[in-house]
């Protein structure tokens, strides 16, 4: 956990007045290029009259953001903001947004007095899709309520893997459904041809939550929405609570580049820059800037594609074994969960083996078969046609058991 507080605290911490106790803040830079996602009211300023007074304002949480609940549905979600100065207490509820999609809060106090117009303090409640409403009362006065709309309890998955896993040119249609959310990411900025030469998280999306809508595609590293918006959609309808994805795939690479940059060895590549620790440097960013404020159910890894070359199964499972071991250090959870993706590519099936016993290792689950696929599903024999690609959605959401939401722990941010 030491790296994941030492590294985080550099880069999106700024856009954010307070964070997990987990991770050391540095000060925050300007909140207003934030204004326009926090969409926070407040009807009647009567109640604090003079110019020195505050509005109140929410800063946290923001729009769309999802908290990854607990295995027995609930999560803590942060609550931040300014408020008049005159302000005796902070109150705030989670008031689901339609019939059966969340439990509505009744109003709960939020931290205790506020100190210099700041409020600072957390909510409870279950898996859901909310609008979180904060009042201020002055004695037994009450303001109109700020209101914070989508605001997601739900699951929170990363993709890892080669580019089986990424994307290319087939890309469905995004999710329908308004609780899938996904942080964008725009491969023709010149910030991401700067994260491309360097690897460094500054040039990465800030955390502004957006809906998986077609065309859309999933910070930090996709191609574009693919099939992983429908797959979100469809956990999302199942287990009805919101669904936030991050893409962090790199397509040409192999277990061996997963292992070894997670270990910071260099490797020769013909366009995988290892000296910037690619691939693993964008699951090392994802941990960095994102998932200190959502929380992690699992990584779904599409991996072993590109290891039909090697002939030594225990060599491919090593790697393996040392790509997940990092990652699990890099986060400072050792229960984080891996979902496996299998698939026969060559004879005998040495990667297909690999596969099978990885998904057997500890808080590793077995994900979707893609031998199940028919021939026209994969357009050059290996990548995703249209039909493939809605057939991975079914699966890797078939995948997603009860069982495993039962097994698997995810992270949650220690927040107070």
């Amino acid at each position: 956990m030491k790296l994941l507080a030492t590294c985080a605290a550099s880069v999106f911490l700024s856009t954010f007045s307070h964070f997990p106790t987990r991770v050391t803040a540095s000060p925050p830079e300007a909140f207003s290029r934030w204004e326009a996602f926090v969409p926070s009211r407040l009807k009647s300023q009567d109640e604090y009259p003079g110019p020195e007074e505050t509005r109140l304002q929410v800063t946290t949480p923001v729009s769309r953001i999802v908290y990854q609940r607990s295995n027995t549905n609930q999560a803590v979600i942060p609550v931040r903001g300014t408020c008049p100065g005159k302000t005796t207490s902070i109150e705030a509820r989670l008031v689901a947004r339609a019939p059966g999609q969340g439990v509505t809060t009744a109003w709960m106090p939020v931290g205790g007095p506020p100190s210099n117009g700041t409020f600072s303090g957390t909510v409870n409640g279950q898996g859901g899709w909310y609008n979180l409403e904060v009042r201020a009362k002055t004695g037994k006065s009450v303001a109109a309520p700020a209101v914070v709309e989508r605001v997601g309890i739900g699951e929170v998955f990363i993709a890892v893997g080669h580019s089986v896993a990424q994307g290319g040119d087939t890309n469905l249609e995004g999710a329908t459904d308004d609780r899938v959310s996904v942080v964008a990411v725009d491969e023709k900025q010149a910030r991401f041809d700067a994260y491309l030469k360097t690897g460094d998280p500054r040039y990465l999306p800030e955390p502004v939550f957006v809906p998986a809508a077609t065309g859309v595609a999933p910070a930090p590293f996709a191609h574009g929405a693919y099939f992983w918006s429908k797959f979100a959609e469809r956990v999302a309808q199942r287990e009805n609570v919101p669904v936030l994805l991050y893409n962090a795939a790199f397509g040409g690479t192999s277990l061996e580049h997963w292992a070894k940059s997670a270990q910071n060895i260099p490797f020769e590549h013909g366009f995988v820059r290892s000296a910037i620790r690619m691939p693993y440097v964008n699951l090392l960013n994802t941990f960095k800037k994102y998932i200190p404020l959502t929380g992690l159910r699992a990584l779904l890894a599409d991996q072993g594609a590109n290891d039909w070359t090697e002939k030594e199964e225990e060599r491919i499972f090593r790697n393996y074994q040392l790509f997940i071991q990092q990652a699990r250090q890099d986060l400072g959870y050792p229960e984080l969960a891996l979902v496996v993706n299998r698939h026969t590519t060559n004879a005998p099936s040495v990667v297909r083996s690999v596969q099978d016993r990885m998904a057997k290792e500890p808080h590793c689950f077995p994900g979707p078969d893609y031998d199940a696929l028919a021939k026209e599903d994969r357009y050059d024999g290996i990548h995703l046609s249209e039909t493939g690609a809605t057939k991975a959605a079914q699966l890797w959401a078939a995948a997603l058991t009860p069982a495993f939401f039962e097994a698997s722990k995810p992270w949650q941010p220690a927040w107070k």
